[in-house]
């Protein structure tokens, strides 16, 4: 009876924060575009990404705002490939794209924050962007940001997906559904006016937010967080107000991860930022999420054997299965994407038994970062 009670609960709890979320959306202001067309940086740290800076740095060259209007500024952050010399042939003759050269310290971390501490200091623009050399903007990505901001917007935060033209595998396609589900789910909690989640890939601010909310201290000990850490500060210690671009042209693209282990790695370094979050109740509602899905495997032989009610055990399933099905057919369709929906059954157990595996390794700092593990980087 106990352990009924209690998946139960838990189940309840997690229905309960998706259609939060899923209800955020709805709530997200309309707000008539901006008359707002001032100079803009943008940033574009890289590390050893000779193979797909390209992409991204045409993509950045082709923008329809204003090449006087926009610096690109690339920092490469002591990469040990080719990126430096990609980069240098292509911005020749590009007055606007500007290269600096991040040198590893032995004094200070050498993360993807400390490289854009060190690009914003050579900044002329009062508004930020920000792009991983992995990622590729659209033609009006600047223009459709731009047109976010209001007086009082200190942040606005932007759509991020694969590329459909990289997708060749299920797994790719898996990806981009789950991936979809945490997107939207970020973008709900900031329509809540209760921001949680956002990704530097697809992101903007003003530099007077981020320097009201004190930049990066207190989280330079960090692999990552240069995102979430920072939407949490502004919204936490500025009266800056945080919103998201729904717009499909504002949309950035990127590559999903070819394989197991990789896309592994990556979820446990994001899972652990949580234990940073500035909003201890955050951790507590993860936690509560993790044990849901540990419940939610283990009782599945349990069920199977008669050990536990499987009546008990469907109604947790479809508490789980129904919000994140609206949340998903919301943010499919915005993306353009709905024919992945086919793929959201089949991705049930995968999501569940990777959620485990990848908030224990999290946790517990076992993960790898441009070469470093864990807990080598605290």
């Amino acid at each position: 009876m106990l352990l009924s009670i209690t998946y139960l609960a838990l189940a309840v709890i997690y229905a309960l924060v998706i259609i939060y979320f899923y209800l955020g959306l709805f709530r997200l202001p309309r707000v008539k575009p901006a008359n707002f067309s001032p100079k803009v940086s943008i940033l574009v740290p890289a590390r050893n990404e000779e193979a797909s800076i390209l992409r991204c740095l045409k993509s950045l060259w082709n923008q329809s705002y204003p090449k006087e209007k926009y610096e690109v500024i690339i920092i490469d952050d002591h990469s040990t490939d080719a990126t430096a010399a990609v980069v240098e042939l292509f911005i020749e003759s590009k007055p606007n794209f500007t290269l600096l050269r991040h040198n590893k310290s032995p004094l200070t971390p050498t993360f993807k924050k400390q490289a854009l501490d060190f690009g914003l200091k050579s900044v002329t623009g009062d508004l930020i962007m920000t792009i991983d050399a992995d990622t590729v903007a659209q033609p009006k990505w600047i223009e459709e940001i731009l047109g976010h901001y209001q007086s009082n917007t200190g942040m606005v935060a932007g759509l991020i997906t694969f590329d459909k033209e990289l997708e060749t595998t299920i797994f790719h396609k898996i990806q981009t559904l789950e991936f979809a589900g945490i997107v939207f789910c970020g973008v709900g909690a900031v329509g809540n006016n209760n921001p949680v989640i956002c990704n530097g890939s697809n992101l903007s601010y003003r530099l007077k937010a981020f320097k009201d909310a004190g930049g990066y201290k207190g989280n330079e000990h960090l692999p990552s967080g240069d995102d979430d850490l920072l939407l949490q500060k502004i919204h936490t210690q500025t009266n800056w107000e945080i919103t998201y671009s729904l717009s499909p042209a504002s949309i950035n693209y990127t590559a999903p991860i070819s394989s197991l282990k990789g896309f592994i790695n990556q979820r446990a370094r994001w899972a652990s930022k949580s234990l940073h979050y500035p909003k201890r109740w955050l951790l507590l509602l993860m936690l509560s999420v993790y044990f849901f899905y540990a419940f939610t495997l283990i009782l599945i032989p349990l069920s199977i054997f008669q050990l536990f009610s499987w009546k008990i055990y469907l109604v947790g399933i479809l508490l789980k299965i129904f919000p994140e099905y609206l949340i998903l057919m919301k943010g499919l369709k915005i993306l353009n994407r709905r024919e992945l929906i086919w793929y959201f059954i089949p991705a049930q157990f995968f999501q569940s038994l990777y959620v485990l595996i990848v908030g224990f390794l999290g946790f517990n700092k076992k993960y790898t970062w441009k070469g470093k593990n864990g807990n080598s980087l605290s």
